[in-house]
């Protein structure tokens, strides 16, 4: 119906479990630092779906929204598209009415089955591989992978991040089955950490590629989490794979797209005295990372945190490291169908032995959590996008 719209642009395809966002918006602000005219499709949003497309560093309109549903309701209804499969087909055909010069595309789900899989990308990303939708996506990392390697293209590049081995094993023989070209950012690209801090990531990096070799001696990332070093080293490495068709794509390019990400959500500090942070994470691995890094970049005498989640994540994982990790707990509901409510998130907690509080609203545990705080203590919401939007939607956060 709309003559494929990705065939009139080159492609970079990102999939993964964490970081895949974090990538995509790096390398993006790259590509426009470069003189590109970049088409940008990540999910889910935050605080407004525009956030989704962006097409040269502009979020798509609602207007532009509304005109696309409009023209194609009929069919959208009679072939019962999912909302990803809308949003995915908006953004490809948005990208196209832009004249975008090169579109860079989060894979949502998987990889194999994903409705990005239309995209012929001439560069495919997969960044750390943990264990997230294991009801559709398998319930090993060996299986994981293998669906997630579904985005390798015959003859074009792949890049991954260094993964856990069963996951890499995994990925390294199914690039070769689909004749993809491996590169592993461990290969080629070296960053030394100068500093991490809550204003973010200070180090020297140093990339050898095909297009050339390029030394960056004090590049500053805004984003911070010592986490977030990989998926760093990851944006840095496909910019260099992208330059041998984008020769653009230099040195100075590369420095000021990194140091001009903006990317919400992320560890994000909100307030001060005492220190409130928000995160997207919203699975075990990415759980244990925001906590470990809360730890050792904040430094806090006690941590709370505020927490809920959607009913098909793994709460009992994420909650079998919030009871060991954090001191204090709240726990809040999220809207139906897909979040859970108060009782039910009682109920897990009581099951893995997490002792919490309860509250109807993010807004409540916010108010609770700072009139307990002490000196030196830290709150940390987090467990879903629609827990951070919540807070970041709030009168006072806005």
């Amino acid at each position: 119906r709309l003559d494929h719209p990705e065939g009139n642009y080159p492609a970079v395809l990102v999939g993964g479990t964490n970081g895949k966002g974090t990538v995509v918006a790096a390398l993006d602000s790259v590509l426009r630092s470069a003189g590109l005219k970049v088409g940008r499709y990540t999910s889910p949003h935050i605080l407004n779906f525009g956030e989704r497309i962006h097409v040269s560093g502009t979020p798509i309109s609602d207007e532009e929204v509304f005109a696309f549903l409009a023209e194609h309701w009929d069919f959208i209804r009679e072939h019962h598209c999912t909302f990803f499969e809308v949003s995915t087909a908006m953004a490809l055909d948005a990208f196209r009415r832009g004249e975008v010069d090169i579109a860079v595309v989060e894979v949502g789900l998987g990889g194999t089955y994903d409705a990005t899989g239309v995209v012929d990308s001439i560069l495919s990303i997969i960044t750390p591989i943990d264990y997230d939708h294991t009801d559709r996506l398998g319930s090993t990392l060996q299986q994981i992978a293998a669906d997630k390697a579904g985005i390798f293209r015959s003859g074009r590049k792949a890049l991954i991040c260094d993964q856990q081995p069963e996951a890499a094993n995994v990925l390294i023989n199914r690039a070769e089955v689909f004749g993809a070209t491996l590169y592993r950012t461990s290969d080629f690209v070296e960053f030394s950490p100068m500093s991490v801090t809550p204003r973010g990531i200070t180090g020297i990096a140093r990339i050898s590629s095909e297009a050339g070799d390029v030394s960056l001696s004090e590049l500053k990332f805004p984003l911070t989490g010592f986490f977030q070093v990989e998926n760093l080293k990851t944006a840095l490495g496909a910019s260099c794979l992208l330059a041998d068709e984008f020769p653009g794509i230099d040195g100075e390019a590369i420095q000021h797209g990194i140091e001009h990400v903006s990317w919400p959500g992320r560890l994000q500090e909100i307030e001060k005295k005492p220190t409130l942070i928000v995160d997207v994470g919203h699975n075990p691995g990415a759980v244990r990372e925001v906590l470990l890094d809360v730890r050792r970049i904040w430094k806090p005498s006690k941590v709370t945190v505020i927490f809920s989640a959607l009913r098909d994540k793994n709460v009992i994982g994420m909650m079998e490291i919030l009871k060991g990790e954090a001191d204090r707990g709240f726990i809040v509901p999220l809207p139906p169908p897909r979040g859970l409510d108060v009782e039910e998130i009682e109920t897990i907690a009581n099951l893995v032995g997490w002792v919490t509080e309860s509250c109807s609203s993010a807004g409540e545990a916010i108010n609770r959590a700072l009139t307990m705080a002490g000196e030196g203590d830290l709150i940390l919401v987090i467990g879903s996008h629609l827990l951070v939007e919540e807070v970041l939607k709030s009168k006072k956060y806005s």
